[in-house]
Protein backbone atom coordinates (compact mmCIF):
# COMPACT_ATOMS: atom_id res chain seq x y z
CA UNK A 1 0.00 0.00 0.00
CA UNK A 2 1.71 3.68 -1.11
CA UNK A 3 1.86 5.91 1.68
CA UNK A 4 0.29 8.91 1.61
CA UNK A 5 1.70 12.19 2.79
CA UNK A 6 0.44 11.89 6.29
CA UNK A 7 2.12 8.52 6.51
CA UNK A 8 5.93 10.10 6.23
CA UNK A 9 8.50 9.14 8.72
CA UNK A 10 9.24 13.45 9.51
CA UNK A 11 12.33 12.67 11.72
CA UNK A 12 14.54 11.97 8.69
CA UNK A 13 13.15 15.53 7.42
CA UNK A 14 14.60 17.50 10.09
CA UNK A 15 16.19 20.68 9.28
CA UNK A 16 18.69 22.94 11.19
CA UNK A 17 15.99 25.98 11.17
CA UNK A 18 18.09 28.17 13.17
CA UNK A 19 21.31 28.13 10.76
CA UNK A 20 18.54 28.34 8.09
CA UNK A 21 17.39 31.10 9.65
CA UNK A 22 20.75 32.49 9.92
CA UNK A 23 21.99 31.81 6.63
CA UNK A 24 18.84 33.86 4.78
CA UNK A 25 19.55 36.47 7.19
CA UNK A 26 23.22 36.62 5.95
CA UNK A 27 22.62 35.56 2.20
CA UNK A 28 23.52 38.59 0.72
CA UNK A 29 26.18 39.38 2.78
CA UNK A 30 27.65 36.06 1.86
CA UNK A 31 27.07 36.15 -1.43
CA UNK A 32 28.77 39.71 -1.76
CA UNK A 33 31.76 38.51 0.34
CA UNK A 34 32.14 35.74 -2.47
CA UNK A 35 31.62 38.14 -5.09
CA UNK A 36 34.03 40.76 -3.43
CA UNK A 37 36.89 38.18 -2.96
CA UNK A 38 36.61 36.67 -6.82
CA UNK A 39 36.56 39.90 -8.85
CA UNK A 40 39.43 41.31 -6.48
CA UNK A 41 41.74 38.46 -7.94
CA UNK A 42 40.92 39.49 -11.18
CA UNK A 43 42.01 42.19 -13.32
CA UNK A 44 39.56 44.61 -13.68
CA UNK A 45 37.28 44.40 -17.06
CA UNK A 46 38.60 48.10 -18.66
CA UNK A 47 41.28 50.63 -17.40
CA UNK A 48 39.42 53.97 -16.58
CA UNK A 49 39.98 57.16 -18.63
CA UNK A 50 42.28 59.70 -18.04
CA UNK A 51 39.51 62.67 -18.69
CA UNK A 52 35.92 63.31 -17.82
CA UNK A 53 34.47 62.49 -14.96
CA UNK A 54 36.01 60.63 -12.27
CA UNK A 55 34.22 57.30 -12.99
CA UNK A 56 32.92 54.74 -10.43
CA UNK A 57 35.35 51.63 -9.65
CA UNK A 58 35.32 49.05 -12.18
CA UNK A 59 35.60 46.26 -10.16
CA UNK A 60 32.85 47.62 -7.86
CA UNK A 61 30.43 47.92 -10.71
CA UNK A 62 31.02 44.40 -11.67
CA UNK A 63 30.36 43.21 -8.00
CA UNK A 64 27.35 45.57 -8.13
CA UNK A 65 25.89 44.04 -11.57
CA UNK A 66 26.46 40.18 -9.95
CA UNK A 67 24.24 41.22 -7.47
CA UNK A 68 21.73 42.87 -8.88
CA UNK A 69 21.66 39.30 -11.08
CA UNK A 70 21.16 37.06 -7.91
CA UNK A 71 18.82 39.56 -7.02
CA UNK A 72 17.25 39.28 -10.32
CA UNK A 73 16.32 43.31 -9.83
CA UNK A 74 16.38 45.55 -12.67
CA UNK A 75 18.42 48.42 -12.76
CA UNK A 76 16.12 51.01 -10.92
CA UNK A 77 15.93 48.41 -8.54
CA UNK A 78 19.45 47.99 -7.58
CA UNK A 79 19.59 51.51 -7.32
CA UNK A 80 17.15 52.04 -4.97
CA UNK A 81 18.42 48.95 -3.13
CA UNK A 82 21.64 50.90 -2.74
CA UNK A 83 20.33 54.26 -1.44
CA UNK A 84 17.85 51.91 0.83
CA UNK A 85 21.07 49.92 1.91
CA UNK A 86 24.29 52.33 2.32
CA UNK A 87 26.00 49.59 4.26
CA UNK A 88 25.14 47.20 1.04
CA UNK A 89 27.38 49.99 -1.07
CA UNK A 90 29.99 50.34 1.39
CA UNK A 91 30.47 46.57 1.11
CA UNK A 92 30.43 46.91 -2.41
CA UNK A 93 33.08 49.82 -2.71
CA UNK A 94 31.58 52.62 -4.12
CA UNK A 95 30.96 56.31 -2.09
CA UNK A 96 27.74 57.12 -3.76
CA UNK A 97 25.15 55.35 -5.33
CA UNK A 98 25.58 55.28 -9.11
CA UNK A 99 22.39 56.36 -11.62
CA UNK A 100 20.56 53.38 -13.24
CA UNK A 101 21.38 54.65 -16.54
CA UNK A 102 25.01 54.42 -15.18
CA UNK A 103 24.80 51.04 -14.19
CA UNK A 104 23.33 50.05 -17.09
CA UNK A 105 26.55 51.59 -19.32
CA UNK A 106 28.66 49.86 -17.30
CA UNK A 107 26.99 46.62 -17.88
CA UNK A 108 27.00 46.89 -21.78
CA UNK A 109 30.87 47.56 -21.26
CA UNK A 110 32.04 44.69 -19.28
CA UNK A 111 33.63 41.87 -21.84
CA UNK A 112 31.44 38.71 -22.43
CA UNK A 113 34.55 37.07 -21.84
CA UNK A 114 35.16 38.28 -18.60
CA UNK A 115 31.50 37.65 -17.37
CA UNK A 116 32.11 34.07 -18.53
CA UNK A 117 35.17 33.58 -16.88
CA UNK A 118 33.49 34.70 -13.65
CA UNK A 119 30.79 32.80 -14.10
CA UNK A 120 32.96 29.46 -14.31
CA UNK A 121 34.60 30.65 -10.94
CA UNK A 122 31.73 31.31 -9.30
CA UNK A 123 29.67 28.39 -10.13
CA UNK A 124 32.50 26.04 -9.90
CA UNK A 125 32.09 25.07 -6.19
CA UNK A 126 28.40 23.90 -6.90
CA UNK A 127 28.92 21.65 -10.03
CA UNK A 128 29.02 17.99 -9.57
CA UNK A 129 32.22 17.08 -9.23
CA UNK A 130 33.88 20.26 -8.82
Amino acid sequence: MPKGRGDRDWRKYERDWKGYERYRRDEVNLFLAKARSLVKSNLPPWMPKKRGRPPHPPKAMVILLLLKTWLGMDYRSISAYLRAFPEQRAKIGLDEVPSHTAIRNHMLRIPEAYLRKLNIQLTKPYQKGG
